[in-house]
């Protein structure tokens, strides 16, 4: 298990100290990487439904999830397991267990370079970057994935026994005497119920551990924003985000963005086919993109500028991205 990194935050001031931090970054490294990018780095990197502002919303999880289910049954009629849901439902803006990365470093360097609202107060960016061990790297299909991600159908009261059962098991017993007794109780059968809906063949085997575990997740590549965005997932059990996140399973590497090169560093993202029209393949944001090119036009005025100093981007990017898995 790595240990937490206290390292202060790189300043990245253009979009050739990006790339060349990260080319130091991937340098001598094989594990997988993913990259989350905010606006504000005051923000904590948790999911949706963790955030003080859900409190509500997580302990009503499994009846949030059928009313949008029920209202927009369609939008639900090809996706077979609960992490598809799931999935569907943070593209449409309920939160959820996930926690949206990119495997593209340039995508979250995006995020970080958003200005925000125009009456907003400027705020400095932040693009995390997480290296993966191997064993936290999961597929959709992942029966430890569909363990997590069916706690959405279980009630408050439910996730609070299988919490509290976990904490009962001592460490004393084997690994084997503790998944037996573990699925032995009547809301494990519970939870088990709702993954053999989607995997008929699922055993009884569940280990308690994988619901305390946060994974990064392989998504489908089936929906456009995802596909555009080299998209995938952090899925959340109960492992309590303020204090045993990422940061004592993961290695994360953080660099901010100051607010005042964010309109500049959009400006050569822009220039390598990185802006709003790629990475949102709705016509309205390709429209919203079109219009803010041409000056006074929308209220920042942007006008898209060629970077002049440094590495020519086209050549910073290969370096960069002929080292990363």
């Amino acid at each position: 298990m790595l240990k937490k990194r206290t390292k202060t935050p790189v300043p990245l001031r253009s979009l050739t100290d990006f790339i060349e931090e990260f080319d130091r970054y991937f340098s001598g490294s094989t594990q997988l990487k993913c990259y989350r990018g905010q606006r504000d780095a005051s923000w904590p990197n948790v999911a949706g439904i963790f955030r003080p502002d859900a409190k509500e919303l997580l302990e009503d999880e499994k009846r949030a999830v059928r009313r949008l289910i029920s209202v927009q049954p369609h939008e639900f009629a090809s996706d077979e397991t609960m992490f598809d849901k799931l999935v569907r439902m943070q593209h449409f803006g309920l939160p959820t267990r996930l926690l949206d990365v990119s495997r593209n470093a340039m995508v979250a360097l995006f995020f970080a370079t958003d200005a925000g609202p125009i009456d907003s107060k400027p705020s400095d960016g932040l693009v995390t970057a997480f290296a993966i061990p191997p064993e936290l790297e999961k597929y959709y299909d992942s029966d430890s994935v569909s363990c997590i991600a069916n706690l959405a159908n279980m009630t408050a009261e439910e996730k609070a026994k299988l919490f509290q059962l976990k904490e009962t098991l001592t460490e004393d017993l084997s690994e084997a005497r503790t998944i037996e007794l573990f699925n032995q109780n009547d809301v494990v059968q519970r939870l088990l119920q709702f993954i053999r809906a989607e995997k008929s063949y699922f055993r009884p085997i569940m280990n308690p551990a994988d619901l305390f575990v946060p994974y990064f997740v392989h998504p489908k590549m089936s929906n456009r924003r995802i596909l555009a965005q080299s998209g995938a997932f952090i899925l959340y059990g109960f492992t309590p985000p303020q204090t045993m996140f990422f940061p004592y399973q993961i290695d994360p590497t953080s660099f901010t963005v100051p607010h005042d090169v964010k309109r500049s560093i959009r400006e050569a993202l822009d220039n390598i086919g990185i802006n709003e029209s790629t990475l949102f393949p709705e016509i309205d944001k390709a429209a919203a993109w079109i219009k803010n090119s041409y000056p006074g036009s929308s209220a920042s005025g942007t006008t898209m500028q060629k970077p002049t100093t440094g590495m020519h981007p086209m050549r910073a990017l290969w370096n960069l991205f002929r080292t990363s898995r």
